[in-house]
């Protein structure tokens, strides 16, 4: 657009010269001849000027200093580089602005703010594309030898004799003893328990009587309804029930505690067998089981948008528990920093490197090209102002040489 308004005023001041021409008789016709003849020397010269920055006016190749940017191309392209690496983008201007950076802030707000569903759906589709391609085999392999690898490194010995002497110093145990007694109780009084009971304690009587003498007593009691099974096993539940809450049977416990936390301790062969039960337990788990199950749950999770649901969760809490902890932001926005000084301090030179290589990779037409866009259209400005100064200039050269 700017081009044809310079076009459109060179003609326009070359219609004005054939007007002066033409009616060179008229009083007025000197004024108009000054006012063409000055824009167009202004015009011209400046579209010369302009032109002759990007190409040779008119093809002429043999005028000089013609096509200035092609002919300068390296030592503008050095130039450039060399402005954007020390200038615009120097070390110190990057790194006083990465020291405003605020990366705890950055987060807590992204944090906050909430997932789209898109988002959140394009993440379940990744993730669960993700998984589909993972060969299960593989997982497996790596899950179980890393558990083995992983448990051969802990004795179970020293974290069992660990927490016992927790549970004792701390007074756990007891918490502990009345849990487990709880539980006790509530076995004993389920019928299942209370039938099978009865039924062993016929048994282990039935035993005990070797003789027939004996059988036959026992016999004629059970007849006459002396020995009555029933309330002989709730005779000795409700005496396990006493006993349970006594002080006796705490201190049983304490004592049955204290002995086992001794022999892992002190007992190698017992030590020997727990490890040897650890290791014999994880080769006993499943783990193309577990790993397909693991792969079901997961994508059962991800069809139902349960990982969407749980990312934003786990996204606000985290961004409110770093809003409430601003020795972390701290910490978060020094280690922020500090990475991107180290990086640019590295890498600074890549960018003069880069700016330099992109440029060079363009052929002639392209730069010269690109730089017209960017630039031409203002350049065609001084064209038209040139002309219009040109003419005003000749107008008033006119004026005072006739005054």
């Amino acid at each position: 657009m700017q081009r044809r308004w310079a076009n459109v005023s060179l003609v326009a001041l070359a219609v004005l010269l054939a007007l002066a021409l033409l009616f060179h008789g008229e009083s007025w016709a000197p004024y108009l001849m000054g006012l063409a003849l000055a824009g167009l020397a202004g015009g011209i010269a400046d579209w010369y000027a302009v032109t002759a920055l990007f190409r040779h006016p008119l093809g002429l190749t043999w005028l000089p200093h013609t096509s200035i940017i092609s002919a300068n191309r390296d030592r503008i392209i050095d130039a450039l580089a060399t402005l954007v690496e020390t200038e615009l983008l120097s070390t110190d201007f990057l790194n006083a602005h990465i020291q405003k950076i605020s990366a705890s802030e950055l987060l807590m707000r992204q944090f906050q703010k909430p997932l789209s569903a898109d988002m959140g759906l394009f993440f379940s589709k990744t993730a669960a594309e993700w998984i589909q391609q993972i060969p299960e085999e593989r997982v497996t392999a790596f899950v179980e030898r890393t558990a083995a690898r992983q448990l051969e490194q802990v004795t179970v010995s020293d974290w069992a004799v660990t927490l016992i002497e927790w549970l004792i110093r701390s007074g756990n145990d007891r918490a502990l003893f009345v849990f487990l007694s709880e539980h006790v109780e509530t076995a004993l009084d389920q019928v299942e328990m209370t039938e099978d009971l009865e039924r062993r304690l016929k048994v282990m009587i039935d035993n005990y009587t070797k003789t027939g003498t004996q059988k036959f007593f026992l016999s004629l009691l059970e007849s006459l309804g002396t020995v009555d099974y029933k309330e002989l096993t709730t005779s000795i539940k409700d005496a396990l029930k006493r006993w349970l809450h006594s002080d006796t049977a705490f201190e049983q416990f304490e004592l049955t505690l204290v002995r086992i936390m001794r022999s892992l301790r002190d007992d190698a062969l017992v030590r020997a067998r727990v490890e040897e039960a650890k290791m014999g337990l994880v080769s006993q788990i499943p783990w193309p089981a577990v790993t397909a199950w693991a792969k079901r749950q997961t994508l059962e999770a991800l069809e139902g948008g349960q990982v969407g649901d749980g990312l934003q969760s786990a996204m606000r809490s985290a961004g409110t528990w770093l809003e409430h902890e601003p020795s972390y932001q701290a910490q978060l926005d020094a280690l922020a920093r500090g990475i991107l000084m180290r990086t640019v301090t590295q890498y600074h030179s890549v960018i003069g490197r880069l700016v330099r290589d992109n440029l060079r990779q363009m052929d002639e037409r392209e730069w010269i090209d690109k730089l017209e866009f960017y630039v031409g259209r203002d350049l065609q400005w001084i064209r038209i102002n040139g002309a219009l100064v040109g003419a005003l200039v000749g107008l008033l050269i006119t004026v005072l040489t006739h005054l």
